[in-house]
């Protein structure tokens, strides 16, 4: 429920958009310490009260305020230092958050396990002090700061982070150092955005690659041992696949930086569309001995998406209603692997399932190679939605 609250993103992005960062950080600071310190009270004080269904909704409000923070995260600082190293600043941010996971499940682990009260007290004291501090230090133009002034009040949360619009160069000024971005156009939400055939073709790249990525990370350990691969080594494989993660976000966030003048970043989702098909046929004909490395892949593939898509939404539709377009396109994430692969690979998985001491298990090739042919074929239909939407953008060259 936390994870379905995290990606379900569309309520904190309208809100963001609304109130701003400064406000944002503050309202999901206090949120957070609210609702751990509402579930610690709650275990201590009255253990039968908590239901499944009130910790599943606690959690998932959980989940959507995590999203103020990393909009205030994303929202003032994608274009400080100009669009030719946006890809570096979000792609770092996108692994910041997702090593904070890793974090986080080391800290429970060595510190807390067991003590799931104290877990909740500490983390609510946590998050407010980290949101607090996230508030202070949040960027503010100051009045004299041309490169984000506003020639009137601003009429919109964002407008104050607004860059200055950018002059196009002629075709005589384009021979060196000039970099590839979308042309510029006015900022699109609600019906416009839902109206744009782009927002749809990127939206199915999400909804396929993400949850892709997502089956193989929540399905490790049934991937490895129906597949007779080393069961001794999944701790490690769920590692690698957080470490692979985390290293395709800032390695493909600096790669397209770099190649902008000549390879626009859409292209990146068609680099993760190829890297997706292989690594579910690399399940289907390696050694299992070597399971680690389609596993790692996966999540260097699920990181190169996390690099891309967040940076295109903001370059194709436009800085000032980021969060309700984020929050949008984040949808995908919210159904791609709960609402779709999770249930088929549960069928799938469950067809060939016999019963082990009582317990339904699959062993062999057929548990899961319905859903890594569905996968690779699903990766075709990806990489020509991300061909599609390179040939319907419109670029222009910055310098």
């Amino acid at each position: 429920m936390a994870s379905f609250g995290a990606y379900f993103s569309v309520s904190p992005g309208f809100v963001f958009d609304r109130i701003g960062p400064h406000r944002s950080v503050l309202l999901g600071g206090f949120l957070l310490a609210g609702i751990y310190t509402g579930l610690y009270a709650g275990l201590m004080a009255f253990p039968t009260a908590m239901t499944p269904l009130g910790v599943g909704v606690a959690f998932a409000v959980l989940g959507q305020a995590t999203n103020f923070g990393v909009f205030a995260a994303l929202g003032p600082n994608e274009d400080l230092f100009g669009p030719e190293n946006r890809g570096k600043i979000m792609a770092l941010e996108f692994a910041a958050f997702s090593a904070g996971g890793a974090l986080f499940a080391e800290l429970y682990k060595h510190y807390f396990d067991g003590e799931v009260p104290r877990y909740f007290r500490f983390m609510g004291c946590l998050m407010l002090v980290v949101f607090l501090l996230a508030w202070i230090a949040l960027y503010r133009p100051a009045k004299e700061d041309a490169a984000h002034a506003v020639a009137a009040a601003p009429i919109h949360a964002l407008d104050e982070f607004m860059p200055p619009d950018t002059p196009i160069q002629k075709a005589q000024d384009l021979e060196r150092d000039c970099k590839l971005v979308p042309m510029a156009q006015p900022d699109i939400t609600g019906r416009e955005i839902l109206a744009d055939s782009r927002f749809w073709l990127l939206f199915a790249t999400v909804f396929i690659l993400v949850g892709s990525s997502l089956f193989v990370m929540s399905n490790i350990a049934f991937i490895v041992e129906s597949l007779g691969g080393p069961m001794e080594q999944i701790s490690t494989m769920v590692a690698l696949f957080s470490v692979g993660n985390c290293c395709g976000r800032v390695m493909a966030g600096v790669v397209s930086d770099s190649v902008l003048d000549r390879c626009p970043r859409i292209y990146f989702v068609s680099l993760a569309s190829i890297l997706v098909g292989a690594i579910h046929t690399l399940f289907l004909f390696i050694p299992r001995a070597f399971l680690a490395v389609p596993i790692t892949l996966a999540g260097v593939a699920d990181g190169v998406m996390f690099a891309a898509f967040p940076v295109l939404t903001r370059e194709t539709f436009g800085a000032r209603h980021f969060g309700k377009n984020f929050g949008l396109i984040s949808v995908a994430n919210a159904l791609g692997f709960p609402l779709f692969y999770s249930p088929v690979g549960s069928f799938v998985y469950s067809m060939s399932a016999q019963s082990v001491d009582g317990v339904q298990k699959c062993v062999g090739d057929e548990c899961f190679r319905p859903v890594f042919l569905l996968v690779v074929a699903l990766s075709v239909v990806s990489l020509v939605a991300s061909l599609k939407f390179a040939a319907r953008q419109h670029y222009v060259r910055l310098s």
